[in-house]
């Protein structure tokens, strides 16, 4: 594979000293980055999950569909999405940040339009099958597939792996510490994001809510890109943390030089594919228990209010151990937080498992908080430190597309239990099973042979 145009060049590109020269900032434009690719990742909000829940009903109403059926639809674009999220990665390492950014939010900004027609266009395609009861059935379930296809790739997908990758590019000893700066903000703004959109709704109508969010993505997101996004310190003639005094943190880990490694190299290190499967489990367990959140606590006799209500601490714990996981991230191996992530995992599926107990709901708060932190500790961190930045791109979007898999197949996946038990208790049951699991990998992939070359960094 050749050497990435991001990284290895002799000069500053021209492109990445307009508008304006980075190098010429008061302070180190890495902060500025840091500022931005967190903003791209809350407006990549519209195409998440929690984004998307809030239009759920209104969709399902507009169009006809049932539950089932529009979960189908969700589950379909959704892994379309993610068979092309290593492509996406691999384009973005060619293209860079400000055009892959720009065109990701401009095809979001047109999907949300597109749902505000989304009942007109199925009712089109249904007339051109024939008008059938049993067309108009696929003619919805299809227009609405090719809309979370859309939104889910642009939004999920594109958005927020530029967002992430183009943030860690410039950064190396202070890595940890703005991942855990850009997780406290990404946390409060997810968590606080369908009230927002609800309250938008209220006022404008869904449709009118929909249009709003692609004037939001038009008239600010896609300026901000275009003015402040930038590849990489190098190709803006800098180097990376310039200007930023060196830290004091142990030596031996400091002395590590990370060799660039290629998505191909990168596969055959059984620490990508640990990584991979903890980091797309947790999406499917996650995004399955979020999308079932209601019906699950419905199952323990509690009203939706209450079920939601654990949101709120699960968010508190997610920032603290997030906050405390990247800076801890900058100064030891990653394994403890792997090992520690997975056990909190197993918890929250215990949790589940055994809902009539006493435990049970402030084991499901602290296990779930846990996990999402440290979740997103391991995604921001862990790639640049196992295999450098050059082909980080390619890495992040291939892991990206298992990740968005899982996202997809998990509310699937716990209506199929669901239906085989009337419950959830075989749902908990592979919530314990699944970690366990990978944990038993875990252990093989890091410590098979002694770290006195840092294996398991």
């Amino acid at each position: 594979m050749p050497r990435s145009p991001l990284i290895h060049i002799d000069k500053p590109h021209p492109k990445a000293l307009k508008p304006f020269n980075p190098g010429k900032s008061p302070f180190y434009y890495g902060w500025i980055i840091a500022a931005v690719g967190t903003l791209g990742l809350l407006f990549s909000i519209p195409g998440q999950t929690m984004g998307v829940s809030v239009f759920t009903d209104h969709l399902i109403k507009a169009l006809g569909l049932t539950r089932l059926r529009i979960s189908t639809a969700y589950m379909a674009g959704t892994l379309f999405s993610a068979l092309l999220m290593t492509r996406a990665g691999r384009l973005y390492d060619r293209l860079g940040a400000r055009t892959t950014a720009s065109a990701a939010v401009i095809f979001l900004a047109f999907c949300l339009l597109y749902f505000t027609r989304v009942d007109k266009t199925a009712v089109l395609f249904s007339h051109f099958m024939g008008g059938s009861p049993a067309a108009s059935g696929i003619a919805g379930f299809t227009v609405t597939a090719i809309g979370f296809f859309g939104i889910r790739f642009f939004g999920q997908g594109v958005l927020t792996l530029v967002s992430r990758t183009m943030v860690m590019r410039w950064f190396e000893e202070r890595r940890g510490r703005v991942g855990a700066y850009m997780g406290i903000a990404t946390a409060a703004g997810f968590s606080y994001a369908p009230r927002i959109l609800q309250f938008v709704i209220d006022g404008k109508g869904w449709r009118g809510a929909l249009g709003f969010l692609a004037l939001l993505l038009l008239a600010i997101a896609l300026p901000m890109i275009l003015l402040f996004f930038r590849d990489t310190p190098e190709r803006c003639g800098m180097k990376v943390e310039q200007g930023l005094r060196p830290l004091k943190i142990h030596k031996e880990r400091h002395n590590r030089k990370t060799a660039d490694a290629t998505l191909k190299e990168a596969r055959h290190d059984l620490r990508y594919w640990a990584y991979a499967f903890m980091l797309s489990w947790w999406s499917l367990y996650n995004t399955a228990f979020t999308f079932h959140i209601v019906d699950i606590f419905a199952t323990r006799g509690f009203d939706a209010v209450q079920a939601v209500s654990i949101f709120l601490p699960i968010t508190i714990i997610s920032v603290i151990f997030n906050f405390l996981g990247s800076w801890a991230s900058d100064a030891m191996d990653l394994p403890p937080l792997y090992f520690l992530a997975l056990i909190g995992m197993a918890a929250g599926g215990a949790a589940i498992l055994s809902p009539d107990a006493g435990w049970s709901k402030a084991v499901l708060i602290a296990g779930f908080g846990i996990s999402n932190g440290l979740w997103s500790v391991l995604n921001n961190v862990g790639w640049p430190r196992l295999f450098g930045r050059e082909h980080l791109g390619a890495i992040s979007g291939s892991v990206m597309s298992f990740i968005v898999a899982g996202s997809a197949l998990g509310p699937w996946i716990f209506s199929s239990l669901l239906n085989a038990d009337s419950g959830y208790i075989r749902a908990g049951l592979l919530g314990v099973l699944g970690p366990s699991v990978l944990i038993i990998f875990g252990i093989f992939a890091f410590y098979r042979r002694k770290l006195t070359s840092g294996a398991g960094r």
